[in-house]
């Protein structure tokens, strides 16, 4: 079989989402949820060789009860632009995975998408091995949109209906996320910029979390802090996501969910609620210069709390009155039961809840193209 390494492979890979390029060993990563990789084969056989992190989190209050563990992540391969995987299979570093498989030549257009969230899982591809030969392709254009949030957006816990379920990242399938589902309704590419537990600010810093204003503007600084830590090294610079060559036609920003607890731990209500406030406004205004004046954004909030609505609506309407903004919208989801189809892992939303608020999103977003917009 012949193999070829990334390097080599590189400029014959059609990439979605953000992406970061590891020259020091050759691996192109994908990180974020449905980050993905695209190739067109003719041949019999093709099998990828993989980089991967595993999650390793245990919540400080089951420290004494679980052993230390290893969750790798998942991926999804799909052939020819079909929505339902032609195999789904955990992924280990360093492993060879059989991606496609025929015992006479075939043509197919291969696609392996990450299921699992950045921060907790890490996949990159090393090279490809292989019974026949990669094939130059236009990929596909469509427009893009970006889903920045939480656990919510991530899709945590959403392929289980144990309610005591912690993380597990066989329980987590990006692909039947709300985002994910209402991007293919729509006919859009979803990228996520989304990460379990994050908020807009970090107003008290924890060591180790990230807040969303410590990511976004980068490609991906989760593997680029990784990598330096895993060689002893400083980052000297993050590198900067191309907002301009890679545009967004919608932005949906689902934060405020954790942002609620966060005002809940501090004494002082009253100045954390401004200091929300001040943060989303904020971020908002940096959403609009980053992706410039023609994308649409969406301010939502749930399905899982609403202590914050209000607040996000007031801000909307000002930003809205200052500036002019006719591209900024507000979104409320449908709530979720806590109980039956609804709840998945941890109460969090599963498959059900996610294909109800993708239709609360697509609802929205169409009721926006009818402005011409």
């Amino acid at each position: 079989m012949k193999e070829t390494g990334m390097k080599e492979a590189r400029s014959l890979v059609a990439t979605w989402g953000r992406t970061y390029w590891d020259e020091r060993e050759s691996v192109l990563y994908s990180n974020y949820t449905c980050g993905s990789f695209e190739v067109e084969f003719r041949g019999t056989e093709l099998a990828a060789a993989f980089a991967a992190v595993p999650d390793t989190f245990v919540p400080p209050n089951l420290a004494g009860e679980l052993p230390p563990r290893e969750d790798w992540p998942f991926i999804s391969v799909f052939l020819d632009g079909g929505e339902t995987p032609y195999r789904r299979v955990r992924v280990r570093d360093g492993e060879w995975i059989s991606l496609f498989r025929s015992e006479k030549e075939e043509r197919h257009r291969i696609r392996i998408v990450k299921l699992n969230e950045n921060f907790r899982t890490c996949l990159g591809v090393r090279a490809f091995r292989m019974e026949g030969e990669l094939l130059p392709f236009e990929k596909e254009k469509r427009d893009v949109i970006e889903f920045i949030g939480d656990s919510i957006t991530c899709g945590f816990g959403n392929d289980t209906q144990d309610v005591s379920h912690e993380y597990e990242t066989a329980e987590q399938d990006g692909w039947m996320t709300h985002g994910a589902i209402a991007a293919r309704a729509l006919g859009l590419e979803p990228r996520f910029v989304s990460v379990s537990g994050i908020s807009i600010e970090n107003v008290t810093p924890m060591p180790g979390f990230y807040c969303m204003r410590d990511l976004y503007p980068y490609a991906d600084r989760v593997i680029q802090d990784r990598l330096a830590r895993r060689r002893g090294e400083t980052v000297e610079a993050w590198r900067p996501f191309d907002f301009a060559g890679n545009p967004a036609r919608y932005v949906v920003l689902n934060l405020g969910t954790n942002d609620a607890n966060q005002i809940y731990f501090r004494p002082d209500k009253e100045q954390a609620e401004l200091d929300f406030e001040r943060n989303y406004a904020r971020f908002v205004s940096e959403l609009r210069s980053l992706n410039g004046p023609e994308t649409v954004i969406v301010c939502a909030l749930g399905c899982m709390d609403y202590y914050l609505y209000e607040k996000i609506a007031m801000i909307v309407e000002r930003l809205k009155e200052e500036t002019g903004d006719r591209r900024l919208f507000l979104l409320k989801y449908n709530k979720m039961m806590n109980m039956g189809p609804d709840a998945g892992g941890c109460l969090h939303p599963t498959v059900y809840r996610h294909r109800l608020m993708a239709e609360d999103l697509v609802r929205k977003l169409r009721s926006i193209q009818e402005k011409g917009l």
